[in-house]
């Protein structure tokens, strides 16, 4: 009658594992969305994004919020959007080219890390949870044209509910 029980266990030990994994690997999974994102534009002849420190952080801010506050909007709770956040930050929003001026773009995904999503499979690692929000995002149209639009920084943040749904943010310069 006891197999069962330390079974049960040994298989929570093993989920709580898992999903504590895929928490800890946010640096590589924002590197490798970053990757993939340059390989969608190079795939289109395109240059290829320029990291920027404060559009990471930028990135990574709201991720953080959208967990710790449970929202998924990219207007926060505040009411700021990705260009008035940037503002309050202290995080240049714009830059010129020519005549005009280039304000910050952002792209947000939700993908759960323990479960397999339709249309990505099993995102039980880095490498595949990456890899569905940047496909996600390229078969979104408005979300495909700031991947492949005239910006020349791009910042990535990613951040996970206790509950394993990962929160991803880009924002483009």
């Amino acid at each position: 009658m006891q197999k069962p029980f330390f079974s049960g266990l040994f298989f929570g030990f093993f989920l709580f594992f898992q999903l504590l994994q895929g928490q800890q690997n946010t640096a590589e999974i924002s590197a490798l969305i970053f990757q993939k994102t340059n390989a969608l534009r190079a795939a289109k002849g395109l240059p290829a994004f320029q990291p920027l420190d404060s559009l990471n952080q930028l990135a990574q801010y709201h991720s953080d919020n959208m967990v710790s506050k449970n929202f998924y909007d990219h207007i926060d709770p505040e009411g700021l959007n990705p260009v008035t956040r940037a503002e309050k930050l202290g995080i240049q929003a714009w830059r010129r080219k020519g005549n005009r001026f280039i304000g910050i773009a952002e792209n947000i995904a939700q993908v759960p890390w323990f479960e397999n999503v339709l249309g990505c499979g099993d995102t039980r690692s880095a490498e595949a949870l990456a890899e569905c929000m940047v496909e996600g995002w390229k078969n979104s149209p408005p979300h495909y044209k700031n991947i492949l639009g005239d910006y020349v920084y791009l910042g990535v943040g990613i951040q996970f509910t206790p509950k394993a749904m990962g929160y991803g943010t880009q924002v483009f310069r």
